[in-house]
């Protein structure tokens, strides 16, 4: 069976979107995306060049949202996970907060990936 990856997708005040990358159970990857068309498009790219079967999990917060998921909705063999803020709240339960000293966005990012990865 081809394996899987799991990603948090989360914005933060500076008009950003922040992705963590889990695969194999392990955080591969931290990276930030300026909300701009053209980082977009950078978005989607890395996700196809470094995923294989992306689950996706992203807490839709704005309008901006709206445009990412259609454009992550493209992408060969993904599923797409939309999480509500009592969703999150309620996965907190079981899930680790990051010891790494992220920013919270990171450790926001983080967790949704983890959301990703539990759920079936």
């Amino acid at each position: 069976m081809q394996s899987r990856s799991y990603i948090g997708i989360d914005s933060n005040d500076d008009n950003e979107w922040i992705l963590a990358l889990l695969a194999d159970g392990e955080t591969v990857f931290f990276r930030t995306f300026q909300n701009t068309t053209s980082e977009l498009v950078e978005l989607v790219r890395f996700i196809c060049d470094h995923c294989s079967r992306p689950k996706i999990c992203l807490k839709p917060t704005s309008r901006a949202a709206l445009k990412l998921i259609k454009l992550i909705g493209g992408i060969p063999d993904v599923e797409v996970v939309l999480m509500s803020q009592a969703g999150l709240t309620m996965h907190q339960a079981w899930l680790r907060q990051s010891s790494s000293g992220a920013s919270p966005q990171a450790s926001q990012a983080f967790m949704l990936a983890r959301c990703a990865e539990r759920m079936i």
